[in-house]
């Protein structure tokens, strides 16, 4: 794998492709279980999050079946079809109205924790420039949302950037690092507001809240930015329209 990172591809769409290609010629036939990460790891030179990603991509085609105490079954040799949400750019995908902006109110240098790392998915002591900020409409001083930011410390210098030319953080990141976005994981949840968050929220503790999880991923593979942002449930609300599509491994380059 390591002599192949100079087709263009991030290594975990290499990986796919290389797996792909065994389900479709029957190497890895359907109903027999995958080799595991570990093995994986070996076999094809890559790290352990490469294999991962890879092994979502499949699961997300519908190829493979995840099974817990048993291992990643082969469910089929094409993919499934399925419900799509098309989105041309990230800036698209769980949108902000476009009035409103981010307001830095602190930084800080940090090492994931291992509560801390859970939350992001990362390794535990990695570490990542923390920029706390809080986002309002230009016409109210109510926060919409609390957000911390996790950056790769190298690009610190967007930092003073962040907010005033009305462009998303990745933004900012591709423009002066050349870093592109590959994907975006979203994860959802429902909380409550904290006491450390209540005042600059200027919500009451215990108020309904939905945290939103995002993390954007470059051609490496790995997380570049992750942001983690705190929303009080009267204060945000997202929707979204799916059409019936088909996840087809046409378009990959798998023979």
């Amino acid at each position: 794998m390591g002599k192949e990172q100079g087709q263009g591809q991030p290594r975990y769409r290499q990986l796919a492709d290389a797996l792909i290609g065994e389900i479709r010629r029957g190497r890895i036939k359907v109903g027999e279980t995958m080799p595991g990460e570990l093995e994986l790891v070996e076999r094809y030179e890559v790290s352990r999050h490469t294999v991962r990603e890879a092994l979502r991509v499949l699961d997300d085609l519908g190829l493979i079946d995840r099974q817990q105490g048993v291992g990643t079954v082969v469910r089929a040799r094409e993919s499934l079809p399925s419900y799509v949400q098309a989105v041309r750019t990230p800036a698209e995908l769980m949108r902000y109205p476009s009035d409103s902006r981010l307001h830095v109110v602190d930084t800080a240098k940090v090492r994931a924790t291992r509560s801390l790392a859970q939350v992001l998915d990362v390794r535990t002591g990695s570490e990542w420039l923390k920029v706390s900020a809080v986002r309002r409409l230009k016409s109210s001083p109510v926060p919409m949302a609390w957000t911390d930011v996790y950056l790769l410390p190298d690009y610190a210098g967007i930092v003073p950037l962040i907010g005033r030319r009305g462009q998303m953080v990745y933004q900012l990141i591709e423009a002066m690092h050349g870093q592109h976005v590959e994907h975006i994981q979203v994860h959802l949840r429902a909380g409550s507001v904290t006491a450390a968050l209540a005042g600059p929220l200027l919500a009451e503790v215990g108020t309904p809240s939905l945290t939103v999880v995002r993390r954007y991923f470059g051609r490496s593979g790995r997380p570049f930015q992750i942001s983690v942002s705190e929303h009080p449930s009267d204060r945000y609300a997202y929707s979204l329209e799916l059409q019936r599509g088909w996840q087809s491994t046409d378009s990959w380059s798998a023979p």
